[in-house]
């Protein structure tokens, strides 16, 4: 799977290792890789092998039905993020868009990146703008969470963000979200395909992804396509990163083992150029960590739902 998953975001694969004399078992190929997040981009690299080597019809069928099915939600999901944007322009009101959409930007093919919730970020005017959707749209605003509101826009759900990260229930993340709010005041944001919506700049984003996949992973929720997002976000902003205090935040925060081993990944097994976690004059740069790496990659691969310390079925 980690071969084909090369295949279909390079088109090509590091070492020729897919035999198409070898008998691959494609149900349990397709169970995983829904449970992976990227059944679309396995059929990306399906698309690119002999006709002898690919599932039979009736998987290939099934397969190219899940990914049509992504393909829809996913021009949904910009519908509603326009429409959203739209509303909040008619208040003067900057709507930062944070990981989904944005990420999905970021791959070959972006409408085949699985869609969520639509998290929103607006500068400090979220409970105007919570009582603007109240007021104006007739939609209940769920207030319960300190981090963000909540309501559900057109049947996508939306997280109206007061903060990044949550600093309430762990207490190590007041200073990191210090961190975050500095960088947005000192950054520009990137505007984004989508009128009135912009996306983080590439300094916090290498923050904010790295830490949001942290987070995944401390509670056993980690998936290959979270650390697509963390792969592919540096493939393609590398060179537009503030080096220095990414490093900088990565050591005092106790990050940099992890990026070590998330670009380890990448780079060894996903096929993604290993200059992509490095500063241009590569005075700042990942180590490989095999180790930690095959031990993340358990744990992606492990089913959660059956280990003991799962989280499955508790609210949070």
């Amino acid at each position: 799977m980690l071969h084909l998953l090369q295949l279909g975001l390079s088109g090509k694969i590091k070492e020729s290792v897919i035999d198409i004399k070898y008998d691959i078992d494609w149900h349990s190929v397709y169970a995983l890789a829904l449970r992976q997040g990227i059944t679309a981009i396995l059929l990306d690299a399906i698309s690119k092998l002999p006709n002898e080597a690919r599932p039979s019809k009736p998987m290939l069928l099934q397969w190219i039905g899940q990914a049509t099915m992504m393909e829809r939600m996913y021009a949904k999901h910009m519908e509603k993020i326009a429409s959203l944007a739209e509303f909040y322009r008619q208040y003067d009101i900057k709507m930062l868009l944070l990981k989904g959409y944005g990420c999905s930007l970021c791959y070959t093919k972006p409408e085949h990146r699985p869609t969520g919730d639509i998290d929103v970020f607006l500068f400090g005017r979220q409970d105007e703008a919570d009582v603007l959707v109240e007021k104006q749209l007739d939609i209940k605003v769920h207030r319960e969470y300190h981090k963000h509101s909540t309501f559900n826009y057109g049947g996508v759900e939306v997280e109206n963000h007061a903060k990044f990260i949550d600093d309430v229930s762990h207490k190590s993340n007041i200073r990191f979200e210090s961190i975050l709010m500095a960088v947005l005041d000192k950054e520009e944001c990137l505007k984004s395909p989508i009128d009135n919506v912009l996306i983080p700049s590439p300094t916090f984003n290498a923050l904010f992804l790295l830490r949001h996949t942290g987070e995944h992973f401390a509670s056993n929720e980690i998936t290959l396509r979270q650390v697509l997002d963390v792969g592919t976000f540096f493939q393609r902003y590398h060179s537009k990163i503030d080096w220095a205090l990414v490093f900088k935040v990565y050591k005092e925060e106790r990050m940099l083992r992890f990026f070590n081993a998330i670009a380890t990944i990448c780079a060894e097994y996903l096929g993604i150029d290993a200059t992509c976690f490095a500063s241009d004059d590569k005075q700042y740069s990942y180590q490989s960590d095999i180790t930690i790496a095959d031990r993340i990659l358990s744990d992606i691969f492990e089913k959660k739902d059956v280990l003991p310390m799962s989280t499955a079925g508790i609210d949070t």
